[in-house]
């Protein structure tokens, strides 16, 4: 009895929900409601990801593995689904895949509303097969199968999470794009790229010391500061490690602080002057037709383009201390954007054009990470109390925030939601990790998804 009363509760709220499943089901993709996480009475969807099936191959385990942890990161940190602890589960952990052979009333025991099962099979490669239930209606929303090496069994977790946030979204999930970071290496810094989470990560360089790499449109290519030749300079190099190069050699001045237009077309970047001023210059993406954007005293860096490529976020000690201002991608006077705070840095602007996220020192000489609006400047604290947290960077949807934080010690990687919430670290290692970059929205070989 009172598993159908859980039932008829259940069914009843889900009925009159905007993203139920069952109404994006009988609506065309045009018509179905979309789930959004802005909206004032969001909660997270939750759900249940059941311990993954998988055949006895050793690399079938391995990968059904992989794939479970990979899928939990994923959506745990998406914003959208409130991940429910396995440990709480009634339901038969070798129950099938299918509807007819699932007993939904466990999964609403529990208080699950969505249902994820996986099941891998194969040795090399593995193949994986990945089903989305509407727990409360016991029907099946999503089936997909992937395939591939099963050293990569991540990727298929990756693509399918993806698969689910456009779902509820319509908005492209960003699990599958990848991220570019600095590792301290034996003392020194070098940079190195990985999946968005930090895992599978390259290392490129291994030369000297190495600092702030940034993306190219394309996504094939990085941009970083390197002192190979005892100076900082700008260098270009493919993400497979291969063609670096010394970007604009016609510069005799140090130029540091790279940052490409979201078309690719323009990038912008600091350079040293004799006065000992630096400022910001625009220039075509291959360096051709520099021009001096700022002018005056002091110290003009890190610009960061507008999603519309026509204003230029930056900072500048002009006022005395560091503050965050805008400037149009044409030149002409800088607005100053930050007012509270005297060491304000790092800005960034989201891909969805409505916020730039920075860092600031505040009052206890602590580092912590806020958004400002452009237009009206109202500021918003993400992190506090949580020793040091910088060097914030968007993921190509606008919808997380990746970021460094020294609260366990050594500088690690940590992503949360865009408004804060739901803050996870992402690596665990020994080595002190800084100046995360998130990709956009690519492979490795450029091709759009």
């Amino acid at each position: 009895m009172r598993r159908s009363l859980v039932f008829l509760a259940a069914l009843a709220i889900a009925l009159t929900l905007s993203w139920t499943a069952a109404a994006q089901q009988a609506a065309a993709p045009s018509e179905r409601p979309v789930l959004s996480l802005s909206g004032a009475n969001f909660r997270p969807m939750p759900l249940a990801i059941a311990a993954p099936l998988s055949s006895d191959e050793p690399k079938a385990k391995s990968a059904a593995a992989a794939i479970d942890a990979a899928l939990q990161q994923d959506l745990g940190v998406s914003g959208l689904f409130e991940l429910l602890d396995r440990r709480s589960f009634l339901a038969d952990p070798g129950e099938g895949m299918l509807a007819p052979s699932i007993k939904f009333e466990r999964w609403l025991d529990v208080g699950a509303e969505t249902l994820v099962k996986v099941r891998v099979l194969g040795s090399d490669p593995v193949s994986a097969e990945f089903r989305l239930f509407n727990a409360v209606l016991g029907k099946e929303e999503i089936v997909r199968r992937y395939s591939s090496p099963a050293s990569e069994a991540r990727r298929m977790a990756h693509r399918f999470a993806d698969e689910l946030f456009t779902y509820y979204t319509r908005e492209p999930g960003a699990f599958q794009t990848r991220l570019a970071f600095v590792r301290k290496v034996n003392g020194t810094k070098q940079i190195f790229v990985g999946d968005w989470d930090g895992q599978n990560a390259r290392q490129l360089t291994n030369k000297s010391l190495n600092l702030l790499p940034s993306w190219l449109a394309n996504g094939r290519e990085l941009t970083f500061t390197g002192y190979e030749s005892g100076t900082p300079s700008l260098y270009r190099m493919r993400v497979d490690g291969s063609g670096k190069e010394l970007v604009f050699r016609r510069h005799s001045r140090l130029v540091t602080g790279a940052c490409f237009s979201p078309d690719g077309r323009k990038v912008a970047f600091s350079m040293s002057h004799e006065d000992g001023n630096s400022h910001l210059w625009i220039a075509d993406a291959n360096g051709d037709n520099a021009k001096q954007l700022t002018t005056g005293f002091g110290i003009n860096s890190s610009p960061s383009f507008s999603p519309d490529g026509k204003q230029i976020a930056f900072v500048s000690n002009r006022s005395g201390n560091p503050q965050i201002y805008i400037i149009s991608a044409a030149g002409g006077d800088p607005r100053r954007l930050t007012f509270q705070g005297n060491y304000n840095q790092t800005p960034e602007w989201s891909p969805r054009g409505d916020l730039i996220v920075f860092t600031a020192r505040d009052e206890r000489a602590a580092f912590d990470i806020f958004t400002v609006e452009p237009e009206s400047g109202k500021i918003t604290r993400l992190t506090q109390d949580t020793g040091n947290n910088e060097e914030p960077s968007w993921s190509p949807n606008g919808r997380l925030i990746a970021f460094t934080s020294t609260r366990t010690g050594t500088s690690q990687l940590y992503v949360m939601s865009a408004d804060g919430s739901a803050q996870r670290r992402i690596t665990n290692g020994k080595d002190a990790i800084f100046t995360p970059s998130w990709g956009p929205f690519s492979t490795a070989d450029g091709a759009k998804k």
